[in-house]
């Protein structure tokens, strides 16, 4: 990634606005701007926040980690849209987006029986109408304790729903759904 706040998304209609709004480390905003992006379509839509069963998640074929290797969130959200099959939008990924959700599961998770325990995924399955209607940022989990930026913030304006935080949304997944229940879900939905 080279830092921008715009990534441009592949093979869309020639119709509608090509630009995705993207900022690296800012998943929880990436995915609420996403959420409402019109080359969507007209399918369901999910919000998939995950983290660990018990602390940070271990994910393959993300940007932040060197080619090959895992990296370790605190966090990650991602979009699952249901448009022309069922398809993961992860703006963070390697892997291309969007993406058929078995593809995405493989590529990011390729060897779960290998991972402790603690760092197995769970998620949070959210619709996007709430998630977009609810969430809000601070944006404070980014923060140093001097007050500087763990990363450069998003060019925009922080997102200010009231019903739904990032700490809320995280406690979520780690109650939520392990891989297995989650890739039924994505077989079903």
């Amino acid at each position: 990634m080279d830092g921008s706040a715009f990534v441009e998304a592949t093979e869309l209609p020639k119709s509608e606005p090509t630009v995705i709004l993207h900022q690296p480390f800012w998943c929880e905003e990436n995915i609420w701007h996403l959420a409402q992006h019109p080359c969507l379509g007209e399918g369901e839509r999910w919000v998939v926040v995950l983290t660990g069963q018990e602390e940070e998640v271990v994910c393959w074929q993300q940007r932040a980690a060197d080619e090959g290797a895992p990296v370790m969130w605190d966090y990650h959200v991602v979009l699952v849209n249901k448009h022309q099959g069922c398809q993961i939008w992860d703006l963070d990924t390697r892997l291309g987006a969007p993406i058929a959700a078995h593809d995405w599961l493989q590529g990011t998770f390729p060897c779960p029986t290998l991972v402790r325990r603690a760092f197995q995924p769970r998620f949070a399955v959210l619709p996007a109408k709430d998630y977009v209607e609810q969430f809000g940022s601070d944006r404070a989990h980014m923060r140093t304790v001097d007050g500087g930026w763990l990363h450069p913030p998003p060019l925009w304006t922080a997102i200010s729903g009231q019903n739904l935080t990032l700490n809320q949304a995280v406690k979520r997944a780690r109650g939520g759904l392990d891989l297995q229940a989650f890739e039924a879900f994505l077989r079903t939905s």
